[in-house]
């Protein structure tokens, strides 16, 4: 549950500080000083730019906290969905690319699967979980942060995992650890409550992807990540491999794996060698991307201020 202007203010109080900060507010700073100016010190509301990214994201967030805090059944994530999808895109024409029409139709076709097949398919966190868990963050006695982590699990052998639900192109390399600072801020934030660094994994789950564990003929299996709209047709080297193992002509799946966008045309003992999970990335709480964001944050913020 969000905290009140009130219990937000007792904290700075018993802080000693004027104001907690935010990873957004940080973050717009990093994004756009000119943007955080009209919006933090000028108070200047937003201009509606029509776009569509943010309220969908929003929608599907709000859908799944309902679904974990048992306000929703699992069947009801899809008409949750498909509602939103209805006001935001259908009615208030919100676009994804509004400079070219073909392009915007391309990739609100394919959010639309993705997303669709995601709520059909999601694997329920069995794990103790809480969501939007609100967590503080001391990176210096006068330089307090607060946060709202999307789903805290605690794992039976005592890690926790810190997770943020993506509808974004996936991170990989090089972009996740430049995405990952509002993360790595809630790791420091759980430390600080007693958890050792050793049991604290941040990472994403990218809700327009899924990760496919496949089976090699050697037997080792590999871990591929497939946005959910193209997994039948990036999945057809595979599936040719072991039809072809066990006495199938592939050509007589192919085309239906493109239709249904799935392997679930295939014979029994070819579907056994995949299998399918909900996509998550990780990233290693390593002591140089800790100190790496902490000193990035604490300058950004004694620049603000200075600016101020």
């Amino acid at each position: 549950m969000r905290k009140t202007k009130e219990e937000l203010r007792q904290i700075c109080e018993q802080n000693n500080v004027d104001i907690l900060w935010s990873w957004s507010r940080v973050n717009t700073y990093l994004t756009s000083p000119y943007e955080y100016f009209l919006k933090y010190i000028k108070h200047i509301n937003e201009d509606n730019n029509n776009c569509a990214y943010a309220p969908l994201g929003g929608m599907v967030h709000d859908i799944l906290e309902k679904y974990y805090e048992q306000k929703i059944d699992y069947n009801e994530m899809l008409d949750k969905y498909d509602q939103g999808w209805m006001i935001n895109i259908d009615i208030a024409d919100l676009k994804f690319d509004r400079s070219d029409k073909e392009k915007n139709n391309n990739i609100k076709n394919r959010y639309n699967l993705d997303l669709q097949h995601f709520f059909k398919n999601h694997k329920h966190i069995e794990s103790q979980k809480a969501i939007e868990q609100f967590i503080l963050i001391k990176l210096r006695e006068d330089i307090i942060l607060q946060g709202y982590m999307d789903i805290l699990i605690k794992k039976e052998n005592n890690t926790f995992v810190i997770g943020d639900f993506k509808t974004s192109t996936i991170y990989k390399g090089k972009k996740a650890l430049k995405e990952c600072g509002q993360l790595v801020l809630y790791a420091i934030g759980l430390h600080q409550m007693g958890v050792p660094w050793k049991n604290i994994k941040i990472g994403w789950n990218f809700l327009k992807y899924q990760n496919v564990t496949v089976e090699q003929k050697n037997g080792k299996k590999k871990v591929r990540e497939i946005e959910r709209s193209k997994l039948g047709e990036s999945l057809q080297s595979n599936a040719k491999t072991w039809l072809k193992h066990f006495g199938y002509d592939p050509d007589d799946y192919f085309v239906q794996m493109i239709q249904d966008n799935s392997i679930d045309c295939l014979p029994k003992e070819v579907k056994e060698k995949f299998e399918f999970d909900d996509c998550w990335v990780y990233v290693d709480l390593t002591p140089e991307l800790l100190q790496h964001w902490t000193d990035l944050v604490v300058n950004t913020i004694d620049e603000i201020n200075l600016k101020t």
